[in-house]
């Protein structure tokens, strides 16, 4: 059992936030689990929850295009009714009367030829039933499109394109994955250096501030008291800032830990102690010529134009007639074999050529067309500004990757003119040669200097980083 440094800062800084005892906790001294940058990228590319929702999208699409293709095959359908009716069907032929002509029955002699006059004969009305009341209806038809006005092809277009659209969908996840994890490793890394450089800045300035104490309580002429106080204040100074690093390097791994989608309570460090330094010295025009062949959001617009275009022509096939093969078989099952179910009725078939032709729906697809074709047209310029756009985005992160190039090599000059200034300045202040603030001076300016030039190796990469999601791939392939 031990007392975290949390509960400490608050039992201390916030009154009445709660005594040592009731703070302490147990703490399980078990490892960070260090990993190289290649190791959380493929931690991220497993774990990461926005990954999945991509990979559905693709899933959706695939299902939609298969959809799309079932209008190329023939439609077969089975059908089965079982009805009982309240009693049997008849149907009652109405009374009638039928003439009968004269005519002359022919008799042998003596009696002669009998003569027959006209007469009417009534018949009354008959009760026919026409079928059982229990009845069965089996039914299989099929129907074939034969020719559409080219809506079939272009619903397939259309949900190709989809298809391709949400693929580029999870390669644009995933560059934006990968840049996080890149963006936050190196932010670690660079926390941790500049945790070690304040680390060694207030060692150094504790050794001065002991020396500064012995000189001035030892009676030197040069070294006063406003010279220990004004040293100890920039120790402590130094020690607040340490102090919030260190919260910053903490506050840089748990962002790491959640690009990784892993659990937020995982020990993690970098395995990298130094930013990498990569400069590349690629033509812009070729970036940007590599932004159009690889970025997602462009090849998903140029697929979002081609379902506009699928779309225009499934409208368009609205004025046009559409052609199918149909045919029904059927079988009636009664136990009555006569009326409407005599054995010719109760086995059927058909085969035709069915049309439909469109000729007023009050200028509906009149409209309908010319609301693709306005969307069409709105995707096609906003094609135009997204490819200003990616131009400009390469232009800035080229340019941001050229500036930190520069300042690299300023800044890690000065960074060794700096040290080399603070080892003659601590030397002489020995010998009291210089004065208390030249030698604090000298050492403040050593750390802004190195840690100024880790910044510039941090925006160097994270630049690189961002170049590579928004072209799409990685930088060799473009130079390549």
């Amino acid at each position: 059992m031990r007392i975290t440094a949390a509960c400490l800062v608050a039992a201390l800084i916030v009154p009445g936030a709660g005594t040592a005892p009731a703070c302490a906790q147990e703490v399980k001294d078990s490892p960070a689990r260090v990993l190289s940058l290649s190791e959380c990228l493929a931690i991220a590319l497993e774990n990461n929850r926005s990954r999945p929702v991509s990979r559905f999208n693709v899933e959706i699409a695939e299902a939609q295009l298969q959809q799309a293709l079932s209008s190329y095959w023939p439609r077969l359908d089975a059908k089965a009714v079982l009805t009982r009716m309240d009693e049997s069907p008849n149907f009652i032929f109405p009374q009638t009367s039928i003439g009968l002509p004269g005519f002359t029955l022919p008799v042998p002699p003596p009696v002669g030829p009998l003569p027959i006059p006209p007469q009417t004969v009534a018949v009354p009305d008959q009760n026919i039933k026409v079928m059982d009341r229990d009845n069965g209806l089996y039914s299989l038809s099929l129907a074939y499109p034969l020719y559409t006005g080219g809506m079939r092809p272009a619903i397939v277009k259309q949900a190709e394109s989809g298809l391709a659209a949400a693929k580029q969908e999870v390669r644009r996840t995933d560059l934006q994955v990968a840049y996080d994890v890149k963006r936050f490793y190196y932010g670690a890394v660079l926390a941790r250096k500049l945790r070690v450089i304040a680390s060694d800045a207030l060692d150094r300035m504790q050794v001065t501030l002991d020396l500064t104490e012995s000189l001035y309580k030892g009676g030197s002429t040069k070294v006063k008291k406003t010279d220990y106080l004004r040293n100890k204040t920039t120790v402590e100074a130094l020690r607040s800032t340490f102090a919030q690093l260190k919260g910053t390097e903490r506050l840089a791994m748990a962002a790491l830990t959640n690009a990784m989608g892993i659990p937020w309570d995982a020990e993690i460090d970098v395995a990298d102690s130094d930013i990498p330094y990569r400069p590349y010295e690629g033509d812009l025009r070729k970036f940007v010529a590599g932004a159009y062949a690889f970025n997602p959001d462009w090849k998903a617009l140029e697929e979002g134009i081609r379902a506009a275009e699928g779309r225009l022509d499934e409208k368009r096939a609205g004025h046009l007639p559409r052609i199918a093969l149909v045919g029904n078989l059927s079988h009636i099952e009664n136990s009555y074999n006569k009326g409407l179910v005599t054995p010719e009725n109760v086995n059927s078939w058909t085969a035709g050529i069915a049309m439909e032709l469109p000729i007023f729906h009050g200028f509906r697809t009149a409209g309908e067309i010319r609301e693709a074709r306005a969307r069409l047209e709105k995707l096609r310029q906003e094609k135009i500004l997204l490819q200003e756009g990616i131009a400009l985005q390469v232009k800035d992160v080229f340019l941001r990757m050229a500036r930190s190039r520069e300042q690299r090599k300023a800044m890690e000059t000065a960074a060794r003119t700096a040290e080399e200034n603070r080892d003659l300045n601590e030397r002489a202040y020995r010998e009291e040669l210089v004065e208390t603030e030249d030698v604090i001076e000298a050492q403040l300016i050593e750390s802004f200097m190195k840690a100024g030039n880790e910044k510039t190796l941090y925006d160097h990469a994270e630049a690189q980083a961002r170049l590579e999601l928004v072209v799409g791939t990685q930088i060799e392939a473009v130079l390549r």
